[in-house]
């Protein structure tokens, strides 16, 4: 019994140094690749093929179904308390909906950029595995979050079976994108995203993009920038903050309410840690009024409202295209294509473009568009 379980021990220890020299290999060559200058389609290819080298390495046991959503994190550097307290704050959340979280504890690269390359990293590993054994999404939060509600599922959130092609799920504030949270499709595609959010420095000067040379968030200013171009933006939505990014405002403002997913101390700056010890005092007590049963809070009727909107958007679209003759009709389809990946989030916003497709199509008010 003690023989086989060393000899169990050592095949696993084998198997992983196997994984882990594959993996190697395949970061190596990315780096090599960037320094010299290989462009970013030679860099894809290259990281395709070494997917399937890493999957061969990988053990059967090893390949069980896991959840459809896996939860992204990285704290390393100083220590924090309050900090981990707030990973910790996801636990129950974990537990109840089976997320496997995993988190990055040092430094990759220069610190804005280890965000997008760790991810790239974990995408890859996760498309290394048989498909039936995937998580279809990573979901990066910062520690800068506590988790209120763990009775709200991910998965709510997530494009229903006839969005197949979104693999972005991102939020605004009035300066932009955040990314204190987002959610990641496990896909070719986040892997094209997130090599080229990685070379943006490399291929781009301050005077293409001064936005990246003047922010302070580097990582999140590229993928904001990436994630409008061409390649990308078909593949992009905003959700309203308010249902996965609510920010606490000041040291006595929070934007949300009871039954929120969860907390964001964004730019809170000296009141960060008095807030955050604030709440997870308040989260750790039994009686916590933070935690509501799903079905009675709002979220379920906003989420379907949300994505019967884009459908009826789509379908408005679609019906545009037969019409591009027609004076003003291509503009506000543009115009309305824009809002569906950019400004899904703002309700009124989206409603009003789409009113301004139907009247320049003359279709009239309340007549249905099949």
């Amino acid at each position: 019994m003690l023989a086989g379980a060393g000899g169990s021990a050592s095949q696993v220890h084998k198997q992983l140094r196997n994984i882990v020299f594959a993996a190697a290999v395949v970061v190596t060559l990315f780096i090599l690749l960037q320094s010299f200058h290989i462009g970013t389609h030679e860099i894809q290819h290259t990281t395709s093929q070494s997917l399937q080298v890493i999957n061969s390495f990988t053990p059967t046991a090893w390949r069980r179904p896991t959840s459809k959503v896996t939860k992204v994190t990285a704290l390393f550097g100083e220590e924090n308390e309050i900090y981990e307290a707030a990973i910790r704050s996801h636990e129950e959340h974990n537990r109840l909906h089976n997320y496997p979280i995993r988190i990055l504890r040092e430094r990759i690269i220069n610190n804005f950029w280890s965000k997008p390359a760790y991810l790239l990293s974990l995408v890859i590993e996760e498309l290394a595995k048989p498909p039936s054994t995937r998580s279809a999404w990573l979901v990066w939060f910062g520690p800068d979050i506590i988790l209120l509600n763990p009775h709200i599922p991910l998965e709510l959130f997530l494009p229903p079976p006839d969005f197949p092609n979104l693999h972005f799920i991102g939020t605004h504030d009035p300066t932009g994108l955040n990314t204190g949270i987002f959610f990641l499709s496990v896909s070719e595609w986040s892997v094209n995203l997130l090599i080229d959010v990685l070379a943006l420095p490399k291929t781009s000067s301050s005077s293409s993009s001064p936005s990246l040379a003047s922010a302070t968030d580097k990582d999140q200013a590229a993928l904001q920038q990436t994630l409008t171009l061409p390649a990308y933006r078909a593949a992009v939505v905003y959700q309203p903050r308010a249902w996965f990014n609510t920010y606490q405002l000041s040291a006595t403002h929070f934007e949300g309410h009871p039954g929120n997913l969860l907390v964001h101390f964004h730019d809170l700056d000296g009141d960060r840690w008095s807030s955050m010890s604030h709440y997870l005092a308040q989260i750790s007590q039994p009686n916590s009024t933070w935690r509501v049963p799903l079905s009675l809070t709002t979220y379920e009727s906003e989420v379907e409202e949300f994505w019967d909107r884009l459908r009826s958007a789509g379908t408005l679209l679609d019906e545009s295209q037969r019409q591009f003759g027609v004076e003003g009709v291509e503009e506000k389809a543009r115009r309305l294509g824009y809002a569906f990946h950019f400004e899904a989030d703002v309700e009124g916003t989206m409603l009003r473009a789409m009113d301004d497709l139907k009247v320049a199509m003359g279709i009239r008010e309340g007549e249905k568009v099949v």
